[in-house]
């Protein structure tokens, strides 16, 4: 299973108008031949002569500050440059496919947009100032700057090289603005929270916000971590953030389609419900009720599902369920506490997987640290009766290391051949020295993931990502390492560590269950049912009601008609709705932990789509194996797939860091994640 893992993992991280129906027009009034009828313009939009609808709004600022918008008008090229990365409007305009005129109204309302933007932030901040005067007494601008930007403890230099700041006046300044919005901010937090309260006085009954950030952020450390991520000054500002989104997101009034869908599930609207291992408890007589933070429980029902003997009236419900090794979500969405016992659920799942089970078994070794090497090879034939055929080899070859202190992977891939198949399909006639330099960057080179398990951070580098990077118009260092947080990575991080951190193999249970809790986005109600419908899905084709005991091994047989029984299909429709002429599927599943099998897809041959063949192969076990597959276009081309690997215990820990005074850059600063 660790093997899939590493696959799976790698693969991933190294390969993310309808224009309005037109009346008729008058018949003594014909539409003109030339152009189409315009389309109907929005009040809030004034079209002029370049075509270019802009914002009614902004067409008045211009018109309300004729100096400030003759400054925009000059600063249209640089515009386009700094925001666009083209060398000039003309550049934009060609590309765009429009006029000169339509990109220069479209770059002067954005610009138009940013001072309106700066104007409002200014008045602001000139209104707090005089409704608290004297808050920035004794402000300290370089301490401002270690706590809202720490990326630039020092120099200070670089901060205002990047933000382009003259001097240490306007440095200052923009430090005492940004100090400024952050308390404004907050005013606002608060601002929101007492209108909440202010429609539901109830809204925050029972609400404990040290439980409520444990359950929402576990992979933060601890408190004071995430306040630093998020500018928290102090506790308080941490209790109004946290207050503040649970009542936004968490706390909205009751919504009539989760009302129905709670009701379907068994529960019962504007109640509060408990859910335990995927089914709503049902309360004749007394009821649940939460009181400081507890939610209290009958302790015969509750006793009843956990199957224990419980005494007393009431029991609080997450000390009870916890102790008893179950673990313990509110949904808010469904007001409801769901209680679930993960063994429960996985081995109600693994009862109809015993066979697949066994081979994942044989395939979890109880390595603390393990090395595996792949090379893949791939090779292109493009077929051409007249001139002869043309190959094109490619390679790949990777390494990996992997133990608890988190996953190593570096490989080199050559596709460089691929070079003379784009310049004879003439796709590198216009392009310039510079970017044919790029392309043989991307097609040839080397690349490095390293990835903390315990922080969740995660490290790349790419031989070809500073040359990309570089055609943006900012020059990057040719050895560079890009960087993503723990907190980007937290539920990717989650879903491998409780994987690999169970002491018994890897099973299907174990592994619908850790998919569960990954995708059903913030939904505790619909744990259960998900993690269950995951391994009904697979049991139709690795269920042990889906193999077929033969000698040492387990074997899954498919034929198409089997095929189209599983996707619901009549026998005679089966070619017809896949688009098959043939299929053929085999997989044995061996008690030594072997899995070898073969694949056979075939469409047909029609006239206005050539037949195509996919065909594989695999022989693998916890040591390694191979895999070949072909795709084959009749008469067009045909590729073919070849890989090897082999993995041993090793004693080798892996790099899971950037390197000791390697460059690197926050992917979340480049796309703003």
């Amino acid at each position: 299973m660790k093997k899939l893992l590493s696959i799976l993992l790698t693969l991933a991280l190294t390969l993310s108008l309808s224009a309005p129906a037109l009346a008729a027009a008058p018949e003594e009034v014909p539409l003109p031949d030339l152009v189409d009828p315009p389309l109907p313009v929005e009040d809030s939009l004034v079209i002029g002569d370049s075509g270019y609808p802009m914002d009614a709004e902004t067409v008045a600022w211009l018109e309300a500050h004729p100096e400030e918008a003759a400054q925009l008008e000059a600063n249209l090229e640089q515009w386009a440059m700094t925001s666009w990365g083209y060398a000039s409007v003309a550049e934009m305009a060609e590309a765009w496919g429009e006029s000169e005129a339509y990109i220069r109204d479209m770059l002067l309302e954005e610009q138009v947009g940013t001072a309106m933007y700066q104007e409002e932030r200014q008045a602001a901040q000139a209104e707090y100032a005089a409704a608290h005067p004297g808050y920035l007494d004794g402000f300290d601008p370089d301490a401002w700057l270690r706590t809202a930007y720490p990326d630039y403890r020092d120099p200070e230099e670089a901060f205002m090289a990047d933000y382009d700041l003259a001097d240490r006046a306007a440095f200052e300044d923009y430090m005492e603005g940004d100090y400024t919005n952050h308390l404004i901010w907050m005013e606002s937090l608060r601002s929101d929270i007492d209108a909440a309260l202010a429609e539901n006085a109830a809204a925050l009954d029972g609400f404990d916000v040290d439980a409520y950030f444990t359950q929402e952020y576990p992979y933060y450390e601890s408190q004071e971590e995430f306040m630093a991520g998020y500018t928290l000054l102090d506790r308080a500002e941490f209790e109004t953030y946290l207050t503040w989104e649970y009542l936004t997101y968490y706390a909205a009034p009751s919504d009539p389609w989760t009302d129905d869908s709670k009701e379907a599930l068994g529960g019962v609207p504007g109640e509060l419900g408990i859910m335990v291992n995927g089914t709503y408890l049902t309360f004749t007589g007394d009821k649940p009720y939460a009181e400081d933070g507890v939610t209290y429980v009958p302790a015969d029902e509750l006793g009843e599902a956990l199957g224990l003997e419980l005494t007393g009236g009431y029991v609080p419900l997450r000390e009870t369920a916890q102790a008893a090794g179950c673990e313990v979500w509110w949904d808010q969405a469904y007001e409801t506490a769901v209680v679930m016992d993960p063994d429960a659920l996985i081995g109600a799942i693994d009862s109809g997987f015993t066979a697949l089970n066994g081979v994942l078994a044989k395939n979890t070794p109880a390595w603390e640290r393990w090395a595996e090497t792949e090379e893949w090879t791939v090779t292109l034939t493009m077929f051409d009766t007249l001139n002869g055929d043309k190959t094109y080899p490619m390679t790949l070859t990777q390494e990996s290391l992997c133990g608890p202190e988190g996953l190593q992977a570096a490989g080199k891939y050559d596709l460089s051949a691929l070079m003379t198949l784009l310049e004879g399909m003439g796709l590198l006639d216009y392009v310039g020295e510079d970017e044919r330099d790029v392309v043989t960057a991307v097609l040839s080179g080397d690349y490095e993931l390293r990835w903390d398990m315990e922080s969740g951070n995660m490290a790349f580098t790419a031989s070809c990502l500073p040359d990309l990077l570089s055609m943006l118009g900012t020059p990057y260092p040719k050895e560079l390492w890009f960087t993503l947080n723990g907190e980007t990575t937290a539920e990717l991080t989650g879903l491998l560590s409780d994987l690999m951190d169970r002491e018994e193999p890897v099973t299907v249970g174990a592994l619908a269950w850790a998919l569960t809790r990954s995708t059903s986005y913030g939904s505790p109600v619909f744990y259960w049912r998900d993690a269950v419908d995951f391994a009904g899905t697979l049991a139709l084709f690795l269920g042990d009601d889906a193999l077929v005991r033969e000698g040492d091994a387990w074997v899954l047989r498919l034929g198409m008609d089997d095929l189209a029984a599983l996707l619901g299909y009549g026998e005679e429709d089966a070619g017809t709705y896949l688009g098959l002429e043939a299929f053929a599927l085999e997989c044995a599943f061996g008690d030594d932990g072997a899995v070898t099998g073969s694949l056979l897809c075939l469409t047909p041959d029609e006239s206005w789509s050539p037949a195509m063949r996919v065909t594989a192969g695999w022989d693998l076990d916890l040591t390694g194996g191979t895999v070949e597959a072909e795709f084959h276009l009749k008469n067009q081309m045909k590729l073919t797939l070849t890989g090897t690997s082999a993995l041993e215990e090793t004693g080798e820990k892996p790099e899971t860091g950037v390197p000791e005074g390697a460059a690197s850059v926050a992917l979340e600063d480049l796309t703003g994640w």
